[in-house]
């Protein structure tokens, strides 16, 4: 009886195979076992063209061998927060603009810098012509034509670039004129560019000030009305006063205003195109002992009066300059003509 309960609760034997393909199953089932793995492989590249950020790389040149940076350096310039030292910044003495905090461009800011404000430096030439003049005591002056050598005509070039700032540019010098420089400590410390000409013009006195001489106005009184409300009387008075007429033209002063000249021209010879002293050696007769070599030098045999000089357009410290060398505020005047540079 248990035998028959066995036989009912076993399991029937397994068919044979029948297609090809079920016995490919069993087989791989008994047989192999496989299984399907990935690795990630590294990319093959070139040692020789990549160097190694924490290594040096070493590089051999001309049989020496050159030992390169370990790291790369980055260096943050500026970052643009809205400060004020970010923009270029003007130098209220040279003009110059420079940017704050760049030591290359405050370093060209200095240089520049100390040469407006000190002179340009001079270390000297080998053939000079110097202009002898008594009073210059430990100093001299030195007249550069045209002709001369273009080491001495750069020198020139490099103090017009000063006389520029103030004076504006591509005016100042061309080839008729002779420029005279000062020199001072080893550096140019004032300048004069002379030119010849053949007329020049008498300001007028009364142009001076800006104002018209009190001898010259005329006034004319009307007769007086009166107004009178009960014991409160008021006189009113009515001045006229004439117009000043001064028969004369009208010439530019460049920055010192307008310049009134006589219609009638003068004879001159001599015109002073432009004068400049470095702002640290004001007020020391330099610009007045530059006049006195141009009145000696300018010339052959002749000494020229202060009267005599004709100033080109002065400014409002050219005109003062002007009116204290030569004593007298009719001094010469003319326009220099800057379209024949």
């Amino acid at each position: 009886m248990q035998s028959k309960i066995s036989s009912f609760f076993k399991s029937p034997p397994a068919s044979a195979p029948t297609s090809h393909h079920e016995k490919l199953a069993i087989w791989e089932n008994k047989q192999h076992n496989i299984s399907i793995t990935y690795s990630r492989t590294r990319k093959h590249v070139n040692p020789n063209l990549v160097s190694s950020c924490s290594e040096p790389n070493e590089t051999t040149i001309s049989g020496k061998t050159v030992v390169k940076n370990k790291k790369r350096s980055y260096a943050q310039f500026h970052l643009e927060c809205g400060q004020y030292d970010f923009l270029l910044r003007a130098c209220s003495t040279c003009g110059v603009k420079f940017t704050p905090g760049d030591a290359e461009d405050e370093k060209s800011h200095k240089d520049f810098h100390k040469c407006y404000t000190q002179g340009v430096q001079f270390r000297g030439w080998t053939s000079e012509r110097v202009v002898p003049m008594p009073s210059v005591k430990g100093s001299r002056i030195i007249l550069v034509l045209h002709t001369d050598p273009s080491a001495h005509r750069n020198k020139v070039e490099d103090v017009v670039k000063m006389m520029e700032i103030a004076l504006e540019s591509g005016w100042i010098v061309h080839e008729l004129c002779k420029v005279y420089l000062f020199i001072s400590q080893h550096r140019v410390v004032g300048c004069l560019v002379a030119e010849p000409i053949e007329e020049a013009f008498k300001v007028v006195s009364c142009s001076i000030s800006g104002h018209a001489d009190s001898a010259n106005k005329k006034e004319i009184k009307s007769n007086s009305t009166t107004l009178q409300f009960g014991n409160i009387t008021f006189q009113r008075e009515v001045k006229k006063r004439a117009a000043f007429v001064c028969h004369s033209e009208v010439v530019d002063g460049s920055h010192g205003g307008a310049i009134f000249i006589e219609n009638k021209a003068v004879a001159a010879v001599c015109g002073i195109r432009a004068i400049w002293v470095t702002p640290s050696n004001r007020r020391k007769g330099i610009a007045s002992q530059l006049l006195d070599a141009v009145r000696k030098s300018f010339c052959v045999d002749l000494v020229l009066e202060r009267t005599q000089l004709a100033f080109s357009q002065p400014t409002s410290s050219g005109k003062a300059l002007a009116y204290g060398y030569t004593g007298t505020r009719s001094f010469l005047v003319y326009k220099a003509n800057k379209a024949d540079l």
